[in-house]
């Protein structure tokens, strides 16, 4: 119980070298071996299991609950034998609650201790102690990983690898840009964060959720059908009406109307504002549907306003209350009549025989995570809604001076621009996949082996500040660097490669540059 609750999992504990049950004592000897630096950035590994099978669970945790279960029986025999009292037989769960309680407890104060206790979890994942624990911190965690400062702080205290929210880091560069670029398995996961209430017609739909190891899976057909209706013919036409450029002026008006500074109203309406932009915009453009009509523009915003919808609508545990089903349905409704799908053909195998219903229930899904989201936080930031992440040490980065010095007609130097943001505060902080076989990574100076189905973090927002790949001013603010377009990971592939390059990248950073032109014009008094 002291060894599975205590002791870390390597390297020296009050001047005592260990090792921890978890590991494999033949791993030190093999060439892929770290020694633990907490300063320096160690590449992440991963190779086959030193062994076929998993460590024994009975030094771990998982032995301890057992073993406070037989103290339990025994204590409750025990008494009922002095008392003849059927009553006494809940005596019996008190060891092991009490055990789960200070285990949970465990790894929600102390992060180290987390980190240490998580390898024997994800190791055994059908144990009972591991069914209940993982979804808990796999929650509380999540939300912690939404802070880059956090992120960076934890590759520099425990290096490119460890066990965190319920999952394997691995944050090299190199083995984040392979995972990208390669087939992927996938859970309910956005990120590390679980999701709940996910669109479905008799059959999942999410492609983010969906696995692409296979050439001609769902989640490719899916896709393909996605982006044929949303990013149509008719896109282009609906980007250069009147309508559009009507949208543009709304924009620069609200820009010069209201207070623009950090965290104010600018960036804080729903239906105005730079919310209310995009939500006109991205409806407009993509699905045809006529959001200068007040009625449609309500229904869109009782989904598509705010920040508490997303987590009310899809992050569990908050999406399994149901409490955005009903506006979730009516927008459903709204794509299922919209003009970008007016000629839909049902049963098209090309797309996976995807139905009208599935392509419109998830395109309310994928806009509200993705476009009224992420982009609209890069747009945010990008004109000083948001304050960049403060990482140790780096410099102050004042973005609007920086905007400010822009030439507003060099296209290319705009996205530029929005891709260093990125960079330093991407939208997309981190994405998952899931290993389809047994590996070994090193962890703490040890190699620690992982089962067939263990969730592994790909934290993008780190391998973006790799030192190795970006240089010793990885972070700084440097919209010229060398290779950024090609390297960047703002959007979740790799530049413009990956196997599941987001569809809508392209007009996410066409509109953001744009962004950047038409309020620099604005606010140079152009």
């Amino acid at each position: 119980l002291f060894r599975s609750l205590i002791l870390p999992t390597s390297g020296v504990w009050f001047g005592f070298p260990i090792m921890s049950a978890y590991t494999s004592g033949a791993g030190t000897d093999r060439a892929d071996y770290e020694p633990l630096n907490p300063s320096g950035y160690k590449p992440g590994i991963l190779t086959p299991p030193t062994s076929k099978d998993m460590p024994s669970a009975l030094c771990t945790a998982h032995g301890a609950l057992w073993f406070s279960t037989l103290l339990g029986i025994g204590a409750a025999v025990y008494l009922y034998m002095q008392s003849q009292s059927i009553g006494v037989i809940f005596v019996m769960f008190a060891p092991p609650l009490v055990f789960i309680v200070a285990y949970l407890l465990a790894h929600l104060l102390c992060v180290g201790m987390s980190m240490s206790l998580q390898p024997a979890l994800l190791q055994h994942p059908d144990y009972i102690l591991s069914k209940i624990v993982l979804p808990i911190i796999g929650f509380v965690q999540s939300m912690q990983l939404c802070n880059n400062v956090f992120c960076q702080q934890l590759r520099a205290t425990y290096g490119n690898n460890y066990c965190y929210a319920g999952m394997v880091s691995i944050s090299d560069y190199q083995v984040v840009e392979k995972t990208l670029k390669g087939r992927q398995a996938r859970k309910k996961l956005l990120g590390a964060q679980p999701l709940a209430n996910l669109p479905c017609v008799n059959r999942p739909i999410f492609t983010l959720a969906l696995d692409n190891l296979a050439e001609g899976s769902d989640h490719n057909k899916f896709v393909a059908c996605f982006s044929h209706y949303a990013f149509g013919p008719g896109l282009a036409d609906r980007k250069n009406s009147a309508k559009t450029k009507k949208f543009w002026d709304m924009l620069v008006q609200d820009y010069k109307s209201m207070p623009h500074g950090q965290g104010e109203q600018f960036f804080l309406e729903n239906a105005s504002g730079l919310r209310g932009f995009f939500i006109r915009y991205f409806f407009y453009v993509m699905m045809g549907l006529d959001t200068e009509d007040k009625e449609v523009m309500d229904t869109l915003l009782a989904m598509m306003g705010g920040d508490a919808a997303i987590a009310l609508g899809y992050l569990a545990p908050f999406a399994f209350l149901g409490a955005k089903n009903s506006a979730i349905s009516k927008i459903d409704d709204l794509v299922m009549g919209c003009p970008a799908l007016a000629n839909f053909k049902e049963g098209e195998e090309k797309f996976g025989n995807m139905t009208k219903l599935e392509l419109a229930r998830s395109i309310t899904c994928i806009t509200r995570l993705a476009a009224i989201t992420g982009t609209l936080q890069l747009a945010t930031t990008i004109t000083g809604g948001l304050g960049m992440p403060a990482f140790e040490g780096m410099d102050k980065i004042d973005i609007p001076a920086l905007w400010d010095k822009l030439d507003l007609n060099d296209v290319e130097g705009l996205k530029n621009f929005c891709l260093e943001v990125g960079r330093l505060f991407p939208p997309v902080s981190s994405v998952h996949n899931v290993s389809v076989e047994a590996f070994s990574c090193t962890i703490g100076g040890q190699t620690v082996d992982f089962p067939a189905g263990t969730p592994i973090l790909v934290p993008t927002n780190q391998a973006m500040t790799d030192k190795n790949i970006w240089g010793v001013d990885a972070f700084k603010f440097d919209a010229s660097r060398k290779l950024l377009k090609e390297k960047n990971m703002v959007f979740a592939n790799v530049g413009p490669d990956g196997t599941r390059v987001c569809p809508g990248m392209q007009l996410a950073l066409e509109t953001c540059a744009e962004i950047l032109k038409v309020l620099g014009q604005a606010r140079r008094g152009q």
